[in-house]
């Protein structure tokens, strides 16, 4: 053998490549772990490139027990079961191994270590160089002359150790790490060792006297102490060293000669990599042209792809007729505004199958287009028709343009990719189409910037690079279609998508198309008194501290706070002493300065965020507000809003109220406000099933002023204020995890205390405690958690070794069922209402939705009925097996039903 031989030991390199990434765990385009495969494959070619091996295996562990278990059936017993996604990867790790044609070593009875040290012992015997690449400390015993190895390093690369540097880490030359070990022992292997010698003392031993056996002829020159440790751990010290000790001998082995990297099918490779998402990997493997080529399998945009440019009657009617036939297709507007309030149509295109797609230009310079009308009516003829199914990429947008055109009776069926994929994955970072072609289908799609010059529209765009654009919009629409519905079922997540989130897509659609009114006049009033009003705070704020400054200047702050009024400094930043807002709750309680500043960093965040803002929202056509509720916005399922945020408005102070008291109805019309009560904690109460919980949402008392008396062991009629304060923080802070030492922040008490009322809490309600503990044992096993109506979110750090992050990923696991399973239940109470209001032939409409709140605008008519049926369809949305109870409002304002 005159070739270097590499020798990596792959468990070892799994379990790394997984852990590394446990933070942010990496998702193949099946929403499953990747870590390891992304990994592992990174580090062997990076070792393929730096070092361009010619001889190289990589050696497995046994799947049967081996002689060591035999011998010791402790051996490796306390070790963790690998999580099951890292397990699931193993396989595929193998499978792209094979495809590159490099040899894998495993044989029952024995473990990677001992097949690694067989060849190891013969390059070290024939004098022919080995390289093993590994993080086990086990396999320092076999560096030498001929053998080194390559161990990670803090870059989080490998580099390569010889005997000084392994003499140099451990303090003990290779050939004496057998015995070192044997001292130390190995916890993630359960080897015993010596109890009570660490490392320190067992390299002083073995540098005084050699070996193990030369400290045990020696044990009289030893301390008293440590003779009596010796002694007792007598066994357990050679027991260990025969359990550390590598086989050198495994038979049935190929001769390191055969052990060769040769030629492999490149694209096979490519592909693989592309299937788990790798991209950068499959770059690494090939040319650019390579990997774009396999990432577009058929070529949608290139010759095998057919866009066709639609611009004569009879063509239209063709696609028609093929349309009401299929009744399946993608459907995309493309327009001259984001904003769909604003926007008008510039084209339409349609895929009807994968491959093929027709763009129908409305406005396009220099070339002669269809008559609008014409191709409305037959878009509003194939959305009219129920049968048909109308596939989208973030179908609210569209559904609004085309409504505003003119198509108002959408009866299609309808599937959301932007949706599908968000339910498969709520933990992604995005769910743009361009994101998603690149993620799931492998594809670099023509980019908007691509074909419209800045200070240009579309309508601006020649035909050609027109219909190559809107075309493969409708195209890659419907491939991720193709990709995403079956894995919807495979996932069982398909009747959530069908029951829930496209139904509520058309709800969503409707709400935002309806606006809502507001008085922007009422605001610049009230935004003048807030000037009048942060004018007088600024100078309360002078005068106590005989000086003007900036306030809104941080470090003019920390001057007056810190050095001129010499208060204490809570935290320190790299720009000095921090004066966030936690730190300003706690310097108020000494000093009337900081409370001023949080009073005035408050008004003028609402001042600037909505008074001054929301009037410059108001639609020029509509006179309302038109914000937009994100159904792909969080990993729980709770909707949220933006552009405008009608979300985070203050609901209790002054300033709140008097923002909300701009919005108002139409002329004729009352708000109605319904406001689920409590439907978190009654989630938990159902999902938890005690029923010392459940009693009160059925008995219809004060949950707060229950577990109020029960913590503190007084009747509910004694119950305080303060004490009820911290009963309701307690119910709610479970849900969240809450620990005692934020318990005890939040609360201002003692850690003891804090921790004491919490245990309190659980002696009380014994099934919480279980309904805890199971749910983060199965999120364990599985990897992620689910809400009563089947959302699905990923819980990355669930098994992770790091404290802080397992404990923040358990808070995820148990919070999710909850909060995600009081979305579902809004979710449906607001498609159920919706469709009673359409039966009832009701003019009321929902508007907004903020979190458990639900808006309605309703003829003045129709207040006292519409009350009455918002009531029973929220309370009986969902069966459980505690009452949900719905408060209900109406008023003249939204300040007024608040």
């Amino acid at each position: 053998m005159s070739k270097k031989l590499y020798l990596v030991d792959g468990y070892a390199l799994i379990y790394r490549s997984y852990f590394a990434f446990i933070r942010k765990p990496l998702f193949n385009p099946q929403g499953r772990n990747s870590s390891a495969v992304f990994g592992f494959f990174r580090t062997l070619l990076s070792i393929m490139q730096q070092y361009s091996p010619e001889s190289l295996a990589v050696v497995f562990d046994s799947m049967t027990p081996t002689f060591r278990h035999v011998k010791y059936p402790a051996y490796k017993a306390t070790r963790e079961k690998a999580p099951e996604d890292l397990h699931a990867q193993v396989p595929v790790i193998e499978e792209i191994l094979k495809a590159m044609k490099f040899p894998q070593l495993r044989q029952d009875g024995v473990e990677a270590d001992d097949i690694i040290a067989t060849y190891a012992s013969r390059a070290a015997s024939e004098g022919w160089p080995c390289v093993i690449i590994t993080g086990d400390k086990d396999l320092m015993q076999l560096v030498g002359k001929s053998v080194s190895a390559m161990i990670p390093d803090k870059s989080g690369g490998y580099a390569e150790v010889g005997p000084e540097e392994v003499s140099e880490k451990f303090g003990v030359a290779p050939e004496q790490i057998l015995d070192y070990l044997s001292l130390v022992g190995d916890q993630s292997d359960n080897v015993p060792g010596v109890k009570g010698i660490g490392p320190k003392g067992a390299v002083d031993l073995i540098r005084r006297f050699g070996s193990l056996e030369g400290i045990y002829e020696n044990l009289d020159q030893l301390s008293p102490g440590q003779q009596e440790k010796l002694q007792q751990e007598r066994e357990n010290a050679f027991l260990s060293r025969e359990l550390i000790t590598l086989k050198t001998d495994v038979q049935e082995l190929p001769p390191p000669e055969e052990l060769v990297l040769g030629d492999y099918d490149k694209e096979q490779v490519i592909r693989l990599f592309l299937r788990e998402g790798a991209s950068s990997l499959a770059e690494q493997l090939g040319t650019a042209k390579e990997v774009r080529a396999e990432k577009k399998e058929d070529s949608y945009s290139g010759e095998n792809a057919e866009y066709i440019s639609l611009l004569a009657a009879d063509e239209l009617d063709r696609l028609k007729k093929a349309l009401l036939e299929a009744k399946l297709f993608a459907l995309d507007v493309e327009t001259d505004s984001l904003d769909p309030m604003k926007a008008r149509p510039v084209g339409v295109s349609i895929a009807l199958e994968a491959g093929q797609a027709w763009y129908i230009p409305l406005i396009c310079e220099g070339t002669e287009t269809l008559e609008e009308e014409g191709v409305r009516r037959m878009i509003a003829e194939i959305l009219k028709n129920p049968d048909c199914t109308w596939v989208g990429q973030n179908l609210k947008y569209d559904y609004k343009v085309l409504k505003r055109w003119g198509i108002e009776d959408i009866q299609a069926k309808l599937f959301d990719t932007m949706v599908a994929a968000w339910l498969l994955d709520s933990t992604a970072n995005t769910f743009g189409m361009d994101a998603l072609a690149e993620r799931l289908l492998q594809y670099r799609t023509i980019h908007f910037d691509d074909v419209v010059p800045k200070g240009k529209e579309f309508k601006d765009v020649p035909l050609k690079e027109a219909t190559a654009y809107a075309a493969e919009d409708a195209d890659i629409t419907f491939r991720l279609y193709e990709y995403l519905k079956p894995r919807l079922e495979e996932e069982d997540l398909a009747r959530t998508f069908r029951d829930l989130e496209m139904p509520l897509t058309r709800v969503l659609a409707e709400m935002e198309y309806a606006g809502i009114g507001l008085d922007g006049k009422s605001l610049e009033r009230y935004g003048k008194e807030l000037a009048k009003a942060l004018d007088g705070i600024q100078k309360e704020i002078w005068d106590l501290c005989g000086r003007e400054f900036n306030i809104n200047s941080t470090k003019q702050l920390q001057e007056i706070l810190f050095e001129e009024r010499k208060l204490n400094p809570v935290k320190k930043t790299k720009t000095g002493y921090s004066t966030d807002t936690s730190v300003l709750e706690q310097l108020a309680e000494e000093d009337p300065v900081p409370e001023l500043i949080l009073k005035h960093r408050g008004l003028a965040k609402l001042k600037s965020t909505y008074v001054d803002t929301l009037p410059k929202e108001i639609n020029p056509h509509t006179g309302r507000i038109h914000t937009s509720f994100q159904q792909t916005g969080t990993a729980t399922g709770r909707l949220a809003s933006k552009n405008p945020n009608l979300q985070n408005i203050p609901v209790r102070d002054e300033a709140g109220r008097a923002i909300r008291s701009a919005f108002i109805p139409r002329k004729g019309c009352r708000f109605i406000s319904a406001d689920y009560a409590q439907i978190e904690l009654a989630v938990f109460a159902h999902l938890s099933g005690d029923e010392t919980l459940s009693r009160a949402f059925e008995k219809g008392t004060d949950i707060h002023r229950q577990t109020a008396a029960l913590i503190f062991g007084v009747d509910e009629a004694e119950v305080s204020p303060d004490q009820r304060r911290v009963a309701k923080t307690i119910n709610f802070g479970v849900i969240y995890g809450m620990s005692p030492f934020r318990l005890s922040n939040e609360l201002r008490i003692s850690r003891s205390d804090a921790a004491h009322f919490i245990e309190a809490y659980f002696a009380q309600y014994p099934k919480v405690r279980e309904f805890i503990d199971a749910t983060v044992s199965e999120t364990e096993k599985s990897g992620y958690v689910r809400t009563l109506m089947g959302h699905r979110r990923f819980v990355p750090g669930i098994t992770s070794r790091n404290r802080t992050e397992k404990s923040g990923a358990e808070r995820i696991a148990v919070n999710t069922p909850v909060q995600g399973s009081a979305a579902d239940i809004v979710k449906t109470a607001m498609i159920k209402l919706d469709m009673a209001l359409m039966e009832g032939g009701y003019r009321t409409k929902l508007l907004l939705q903020v979190h458990d709140e639900l808006i309605l605008e309703a003829p003045e008519d129709e207040v006292v009925r519409v009350s009455e049926l918002v009531v029973h369809t929220m309370q009986t949305a969902v069966e459980l097996s505690v009452p949900l109870k719905v408060s209900i409002e109406d008023g003249d304002s939204w300040g007024a039903v608040h």
